[in-house]
Order: structure tokens, then sequence, then C-alpha cells
């Protein structure tokens, strides 16, 4: 996975907005060319999630992902219009199929810090990637990202 990142980034802050803040390249060719800057038009910021309550890390999914994630797999969010709830992991550009990515996510999980004294201003966001070549989610990739 590519940037092995651990990120502060407060309760209630966008993943979108947290990821770009710390440098983190969430496009492929695909998504710089055309995202709408965060609205939740163009579906190019995907990204898969992970964290110890899965569904407690962040808010439920928005109309427009479920309208443009429907065919993908649930951990799939938009990072536009996530909202953090707790610490998770984050894999960038997720490649649909890719060979032990489900392994790879649930072993960073795992290895995040348990955050038992966290205040509530801020929450620890670790952010990997993966080797998508265009951001669009319809690669299968060629099985070399490692964790």
């Amino acid at each position: 996975m590519r940037e092995q990142l651990d990120v502060d980034c407060p309760t209630g802050a966008i993943l979108r907005d947290v990821a770009l803040d710390a440098g983190v390249e969430l496009y492929g060719l695909k998504g710089k060319l055309g995202n709408c800057g965060g609205c939740g038009q163009c579906s190019t910021c995907f990204v898969a999630v992970a964290g110890r309550d899965e569904d407690a890390c962040l808010t439920p999914r928005t109309a427009p992902e479920q309208r443009f994630l429907k065919r993908r797999p649930v951990n799939w969010r938009l990072a536009c219009q996530a909202v953090i709830r707790d610490s998770l992991v984050v894999v960038t550009r997720p490649q649909a199929g890719w060979p032990g990515g489900d392994q790879a996510l649930a072993a960073a999980v795992n290895a995040m810090t348990v955050n038992a004294a966290a205040s509530p201003q801020a929450s620890p966001c670790q952010d990997s990637g993966s080797d998508s070549d265009d951001g669009d989610g319809g690669e299968t990739g060629d099985g070399s990202g490692e964790a």
C-alpha cells in the first residue's frame, strides 16, 4: 500500500478534506481531470474504509453514494460525502478484485493503535493507497500491491 500515513483528524471532518490537507492523492488521472471539487457529483474520490467498528467510523452513506456506489463493495465510500466519527483505515483508489486487498485492509485495522484516551477534538486516521492506475474503480489490479 502506498501512503502508509497516520493522520490526526478531527471528529466531524469530511474525509476528503482531511486527506487532501495531509497531501494524500485521492484521484487517478480521470479524477484529476473531472472531479467535482467535493460536491458528491462525480464519484472520483472513492475510497475503501475499515475500522474496529466499521459502521461507527463514518456517517452512513449519503444519497449520492447510494447512487454511485450501488455496484461497489459496501466498504467503499465517496471521501467527499463521508464524515469522520472514529479511527479508521482508508485505502485510496481501491481496486475491485485486488488480490489480497481485503486481507491487507484487515491487517491494517488490526495494527491500528488503540485510541484509549482520545480527545473529542481529534481521532487518528490511517491512510493507505493501492496501486490503481486511473482511479475509476474498474481496474482489477496486477496483484503487485503489498501491505
